[in-house]
């Protein structure tokens, strides 16, 4: 084979790699944060006037929570490519005077005071990203992914007054596990400068962990006692983060 034509191999395949960089999307890593909104029976916080229905309620009072995380993916191709996030939210117990008035009628006591600590989630989840070119600088971009989730719930204390004299805490110990979680999600990322984008996104959440618990103080099994907690943990995340850019027009 001449000199000439092993040149001319040589450019052609340089062309083709050169021409397969540049339709590369645009790898990244990055930060976000932003707010978390549980959905169904885990955000849901309502008193029930029958004792016995108040006793097995699978409302999980958790109020909107603040989220934050790492992400980053490598784009094989013009629009697809793999990558995962790492990411911890936090979610108050909200309507302690509704929780306390469920526990006062369910006990059959003059008053309670309750209070409670907060949820505590860790996600680990890989996946497959999406990215779309809507405009030189405006991408939309998606994302599909899968892992797992470690959830810490609230420790729930609930001071017990009964005839004007204190009658004790029970308590609802805060408990751990760890469980699958599912995440989809799209947003848009606009490229401030070559190297630096903005992203804002909206994403859904679904795990179900079965979490047991431990309930200290209860000599039987009156009023609002719950052994373990066999509910969906799902909600609506949006967010803000900004990423570096390491490929892509």
């Amino acid at each position: 084979m001449s000199k000439f034509k092993i040149v001319a191999i040589a450019l052609v395949w340089a062309s083709v790699l050169s021409a397969s960089a540049q339709e590369k999307g645009p790898s990244f890593i990055g930060v976000y944060g932003g707010a978390s909104i549980p959905t169904g029976n885990w955000g849901k916080s309502k008193l029930i006037i029958s004792t016995t229905d108040y006793a097995n309620d699978p409302a999980g009072f958790a109020a909107i929570g603040g989220l934050g995380g790492v992400e980053g993916a490598w784009f094989f191709s013009k629009h697809i490519g793999i990558g995962g996030l790492f990411s911890y939210a936090t979610y108050n117990t909200k309507d302690l005077s509704t929780l306390s008035l469920g526990y006062e009628q369910s006990l059959d006591v003059d008053s309670v005071h309750t209070t409670a600590g907060s949820y505590k989630i860790w996600n680990l989840m890989p996946g497959v990203y999406f990215n779309y070119a809507l405009a030189k600088k405006l991408s939309f971009t998606g994302r599909v992914l899968a892992g797992i989730t470690t959830v810490t719930t609230p420790d729930i204390q609930v001071a017990v007054y009964d005839g004007g004299v204190y009658d004790g805490t029970p308590e609802q110990k805060s408990a751990t596990k760890t469980s699958y979680i599912l995440d989809a999600g799209a947003g848009l990322s606009y490229k401030v400068i070559k190297h630096l984008a903005v992203n804002l996104k909206a994403d859904y959440f679904y795990s179900k962990p079965d979490i047991p618990f431990e309930n200290t103080l209860r000599q039987n099994r009156a009023g609002r006692l719950v052994p373990e907690y066999d509910q969906p943990l799902m909600g609506l995340n949006v967010s803000l983060g900004v990423s570096y850019l390491f490929s892509g027009k």
